[in-house]
């Protein structure tokens, strides 16, 4: 595994549970994942008690911080790319793996290319089956956007709810 790659691991969990905590404190998760970090390691990567190492848990912190910090944002973005699944939908790993891809594209020096590869890696190792080839999906059209524009329903034509219409005037 590499490094690079144990940092999204330890990154992912880091965000999973400020997700499930409301809380973005690295500060707090330090210890314990260091702790992790340090537990007999196994020659078996399958049988190991922790996917990451003492030296990526810094980096893997700051960088759960840094794609926490756009969440919302990610959010927006995937819920326009994926309505029938908004965030709220989706399982808190999966929307953590597409918050952290969207992180590395948008805001990251990483290559979309790279970005997706190693989320549809998280999601085989953290999610269910079906789960890596959504994530491909959604991280892709955000790497290759359409063109909204030229396939937006024109607002003449759109059904408008007399309510909505209503409490808008």
């Amino acid at each position: 595994m590499s490094h690079a790659h144990e940092q999204r691991c330890c990154a992912l969990q880091a965000m999973f549970q400020f997700d499930l905590s409301g809380v973005a404190d690295a500060s707090m998760l330090r210890p314990s994942f260091e702790a992790r970090a340090r537990e007999a390691r196994t020659s078996d990567p399958l049988e190991s008690e922790c996917d990451f190492t003492l030296p990526a848990v810094a980096a893997g912190l700051e960088l759960a911080e840094k794609a926490w910090s756009t969440h919302e944002e990610a959010d927006q973005c995937i819920t326009l790319l994926a309505p029938e699944w908004p965030t709220h939908r989706q399982p808190s790993i999966d929307r953590n793996i597409l918050r952290l891809g969207y992180w590395e594209m948008k805001h990251g020096s990483i290559p979309p290319a790279v970005a997706i590869n190693e989320a549809v890696e998280l999601a085989k190792e953290y999610s269910t089956e079906k789960s890596s080839g959504f994530i491909n999906g959604v991280l892709d059209r955000i790497a290759h956007p359409v063109d909204v524009e030229s396939t937006a329903m024109p607002v003449s034509d759109a059904v408008i709810e007399p309510s909505i219409a209503a409490a808008d005037e």
